[in-house]
């Protein structure tokens, strides 16, 4: 039976195996939906962070680079040994920039455009912001950018920028992870300014500055979801139900109220990764 992901197929009757390895990683669920968004293959593509994402990237991409810390000192709890162990990794297709993304990523000079690009890496502020400037200019139109863990606040804010901005479309979310599409819109300089350009500002700016957008009223399209009560089982307004959740086909929902248990595995998740 054809299966719309057969990457994670594959790692889920891997995982079910018996052997020793580090459990908690990206929630396979919101990897397969992202699998299934996915063409079949790609030319190239880029992760901070490493785990079981890199297991699927490495089946898709011609070309995966990986910008994480080399961990292996921690042995079996170690994320880089979790997916180069894995005999599903396609090992060859892959390249490790070793080190934090805060120094290695000014410095990386990018040999190609990328099909995708997942920021997963360190989650304070402004980490995410940082990786992503070194990363937009070198995305092909048409590619995909990741965004993981939108519930952390700040990221969520990155991602409300984001969906405002000209250059990218959001096509949806697994769970707490965000899916935006380049647009053909031109590239935001990136050693300029033009504040007053971006949409995000525009549109919230006082009517009085001749750059106001007057296009409704702006919505917060990924903060108003409220990911982070979800996660944690607070309430949530009932306008902001799963059901209005824009997920992408195939995809997962919002987080609902969630256990100790569950938190505790997310909290997790953010240190391995």
């Amino acid at each position: 039976m054809k299966t719309e992901s057969p990457v994670m197929d594959a790692y889920e009757a891997w995982e079910k195996g018996p052997r020793s390895h580090y459990a908690g990683t990206f929630p396979t669920e919101v990897l397969r939906a992202i699998e299934r968004l996915l063409p079949s293959s790609v030319k190239a593509s880029a992760e901070t962070g490493c785990g079981k994402s890199t297991i699927l990237f490495s089946n898709i991409s011609n070309d995966h680079t990986v910008f994480c810390l080399d961990d292996r000192d921690y042995g079996e709890k170690s994320s880089v040994i979790f997916y180069t162990d894995c005999p599903l990794t396609r090992i060859e297709r892959v390249r490790n920039v070793f080190g934090a993304t805060q120094c290695t990523l000014p410095s990386y000079e990018h040999p190609h455009l990328y099909d995708v690009v997942m920021i997963d890496g360190p989650h304070g502020w402004p980490f995410p912001e940082l990786e992503y400037y070194f990363f937009y200019p070198h995305i092909a139109m048409g590619g995909l950018l990741i965004l993981d863990d939108c519930h952390i606040p700040t990221i969520g804010r990155m991602a409300d920028i984001l969906a405002d901005d000209e250059m990218w479309s959001l096509e949806g979310f697994a769970s707490v992870t965000a899916i935006f599409r380049r647009t053909e819109a031109p590239l935001f300089n990136p050693i300029g300014d033009g504040w007053w350009e971006q949409r995000y500002n525009r549109r919230r700016i006082s009517p009085k500055w001749e750059f106001h957008l007057a296009d409704g009223t702006p919505v917060d399209r990924v903060s108003r979801l409220r990911l982070d009560a979800r996660l944690h089982g607070d309430p949530v307004d009932p306008a902001e139900s799963a059901a209005s959740f824009p997920g992408i086909p195939g995809g997962v929902a919002p987080p609902r109220p969630a256990g100790a248990a569950a938190v505790l595995d997310a909290l997790r998740r953010w240190r391995r990764r």
